[in-house]
């Protein structure tokens, strides 16, 4: 307790010297720095144009189940291709591989260009008997264009995306 008590007392004292020692009649001036702040709201991402589906889609588009997407792949196509699902709902899409060949299934992102960082894509080739799932959570209503990579001139699909629920 007392040095505490001391330890108060010096700087006490230090503050009545520095006080003593700067008081000439010269008034202080201090430099003033103004920050400006950008309060501008961040910009809202925007769905660049999708490239074209490479096959033929389906005539309408189905809804996910318990929000999951189910889509088989045979003779070199994707069934169903074209589906319906909410933005800002998390789905899974599982792909099975019924084929005598590898597949797999890659969205394209916001910026509407395959084999970017914002792609959603299986983790691995599916080879045949084999399954997959990825996880697709749209931010953004519209088109998002899927594909197989290992046959982008006809393997492909949409997935529709509405500011309500389908």
């Amino acid at each position: 307790m007392k040095a505490r008590a001391s330890a108060l007392g010096v700087v006490l004292a230090l503050a009545v010297l520095l006080v003593a020692c700067g008081s000439d009649d010269k008034a202080d001036t201090l430099s003033t720095v103004t920050v400006t702040q950008n309060t501008a709201p961040a910009p809202t991402p925007q769905l660049q144009r999708q490239p074209d589906p490479t096959q033929e889609l389906d005539g309408t588009a189905s809804k996910p189940l318990d929000r999951v997407i189910s889509i088989g792949i045979s003779e070199t196509k994707f069934a169903p291709n074209r589906w319906a699902v909410a933005v800002d709902e998390p789905i899974t899409i599982r792909v099975t591989n019924n084929d005598s060949q590898q597949h797999n299934l890659r969205i394209a992102g916001l910026d509407g260009e395959y084999e970017t960082m914002d792609d959603a894509v299986t983790d691995q080739p599916l080879l045949p008997g084999q399954s997959g799932e990825l996880t697709f959570a749209p931010q953004v209503p519209g088109n998002y264009t899927f594909r197989c990579d290992f046959h982008p001139a006809n393997m492909g699909g949409r997935i529709e995306v509405s500011a309500a629920a389908p």
